[in-house]
């Protein structure tokens, strides 16, 4: 049955399959793509969520993963795991104790040391799957469906009328290209599109490129985003 509150996801199929092979599965994707909406609302029937952006709930990672991971034993989701990379070790030991598949989900936004992290502790172990904003049909509420570019297109027209007369029916590229297609501003309508999307460029600024790159002035990193940006209208 298809929850009211969550847009269906088209990655859900596939991350329910990974789940009866692979031991742990992890679900990667840009800042507000939905990774943590999919999980905590999909999953929560049969595996405990843990967010580990809380500070408190890091803090007794860091101090010690092996009580926590005794207190918060799988069936598990375990959000945001970019923020205790060292965790992947113990998590390793934990499924090279009990392999049974589905027991670990993990999510993060993708990074270089998140992936180096994974890569080296859970290879073998792990299915990587990324989720990332919406796309037309799920945009529709269409995600749990397979659509044929045959069948977005007949959507996309009105069925009356000859070919030369049809009308787009729901879709408006202008909207999709101005507005965008990250969850939270595509399926709320009543969200300022400016003011969202300045926050997020804000937030990706200080708490992933600044720690990736240590960038020292944001302003003209800020600068050189809006350069490539207008420099996409001449490709």
């Amino acid at each position: 049955m298809i929850e009211t509150h969550m847009l269906p996801r088209t990655l859900e199929e596939t991350l329910r399959k990974a789940l009866k092979t692979f031991p742990a599965v992890l679900v990667t994707g840009p800042r507000q793509s939905g990774k943590t909406t999919l999980l905590s609302e999909r999953f929560r029937a049969t595996h405990r969520f843990v967010s580990l952006e809380n500070p408190d709930i890091r803090a007794r990672v860091l101090e010690d993963p092996i009580g926590f991971l005794n207190e918060h034993s799988p069936p598990i989701v375990l959000d945001e795991i970019q923020y205790t990379p060292a965790l992947l070790h113990y998590i390793k030991s934990a499924i090279d104790e009990d392999r049974r598949p589905g027991q670990w989900i993990l999510s993060g936004s993708q990074s270089f040391p998140l992936m180096q992290g994974v890569s080296q502790s859970l290879s073998g172990r792990v299915a990587v799957l990324s989720l990332l904003p919406f796309s037309w049909a799920e945009g529709q509420g269409l995600g749990d469906r397979a659509q044929s570019l045959d069948a977005i297109l007949k959507r996309l027209f009105s069925e009356t009328g000859n070919a030369a007369t049809k009308q787009p029916a729901t879709f408006s590229l202008d909207d999709w290209l101005l507005r965008g297609s990250y969850p939270e501003i595509r399926a709320n309508q009543n969200v300022d599109r400016q003011i969202w999307c300045s926050s997020y460029i804000q937030t990706y600024l200080e708490r992933d490129v600044r720690q990736v790159l240590n960038v020292g002035d944001l302003n003209v990193f800020n600068r050189f985003l809006r350069l490539c940006a207008a420099a996409q209208d001449r490709f």
